[in-house]
């Protein structure tokens, strides 16, 4: 294929640009967010704490403080296992709380030709959920340097089935049913969070959820406009008490500017969706709300798609925001 020369000098000077403003981008993000790492105390301290969750036949939501820190909504073929990092959930040290609320699967169906998910009424009798919560201690290339020991070690009852004498779910067939607990934390720090912050639950629910779908917006306009400066401003509170909780050092603190901001709130060609079908979750014993969408679970309001330039298909990226009103203020602002 040929091209005029003034085609590619357009082309040229197109790429060029680009190179340009992810540089620009790149600039901004770092000025604000660059040396969180030189704030973290105690690091020789460190502590992380690790949610290893497996599950099997069923959708999950684990919350450490009434904090989502994992879940899965889906289908729910086969067992999964994973690990969370929960020390973003943990503010200070002593008594914490742990709850893992287990929902039915969810099939896929097509819908007037549109393709959706739908869950079951009941969980199966499949299904299963273990939870165990330990501190761990890693070197900085990422290696276990040291174990502290499970706080928790959770295995939802199983119960023998009369007709086939397998073991089967002891709550299988119920629409819902939730697990909790305790567990002790030592961390080396202690976070503001959303401790000291207006009771949520008080305040008229249609403004609120009218002051949050404003935030909202404001968030999904930065992002259309790659304005990474005023979603880095924007979060800094937050990322300053996540730069702490989870002990960054250089490395990690470059790696979530490169990953969170550069590439993926600032993610080129990210296509914002419309902020519609949505209602309001609180968190934090209501002292936190985001707003989730009514028509896919678990989802955040706030996501979009973009083409990812190493494979050239079309990826998704969601965004999840937790908001909160300091004692005092009448402003919501982002704490996670």
């Amino acid at each position: 294929m040929k091209y005029s020369i003034s085609i590619l000098f357009s082309l040229l000077f197109f790429l060029q640009s680009c190179g340009q403003n992810n540089k620009a981008l790149d600039k901004e993000v770092n000025e604000i967010l660059g040396n969180l790492y030189k704030d973290v105390k105690n690091y020789d301290q460190r502590i992380n704490y690790h949610a290893m969750i497996f599950i099997g036949g069923c959708n999950y939501e684990v919350l450490i403080n009434d904090f989502p820190v994992d879940r899965y909504f889906g289908e729910g073929n086969g067992a999964a296992s994973g690990s969370a990092p929960i020390n973003r959930a943990i503010l200070k040290s002593g008594l914490q709380t742990w709850k893992i609320r287990i929902y039915p699967i969810h099939d896929i169906k097509e819908i007037n030709g549109k393709v959706t998910m739908l869950p079951r009424n009941t969980i199966q009798e499949g299904a299963r959920v273990e939870i165990a919560i330990e501190g761990i201690q890693f070197k900085e290339n990422g290696d276990i340097e040291k174990r502290f020991g499970k706080v928790v070690d959770f295995k939802a009852p199983l119960k023998k089935d009369d007709k086939t004498g397998k073991n089967i779910f002891a709550e299988a067939g119920k629409p819902y049913i939730e697990y909790s607990g305790t567990f002790q934390a030592d961390v080396p720090y202690q976070l503001a969070g959303w401790e000291e912050g207006e009771d949520l639950y008080k305040l008229d629910k249609s403004t609120l959820e009218k002051q949050l779908l404003n935030k909202y917006k404001e968030y999904s306009n930065w992002i259309q406009n790659r304005n990474l400066e005023k979603i880095a401003k924007s979060n800094l509170n937050s990322e300053k008490e996540e730069s702490q909780a989870l002990f960054y050092d250089k490395q990690t603190n470059q790696s979530i500017i490169n990953n969170n901001y550069i590439n993926g709130w600032g993610a080129e060609g990210l296509k914002v969706y419309p902020l519609e079908n949505y209602k309001i979750k609180f968190f934090g014993n209501g002292k936190l709300a985001t707003l989730e969408r009514s028509d896919y679970v678990g989802d955040p309001i706030l996501a979009g798609e973009y083409v990812n330039k190493n494979n050239k298909n079309e990826e998704m990226k969601v965004f999840y925001l937790y908001f909160y009103i300091p004692k005092g203020k009448t402003e919501l602002e982002v704490i996670r």
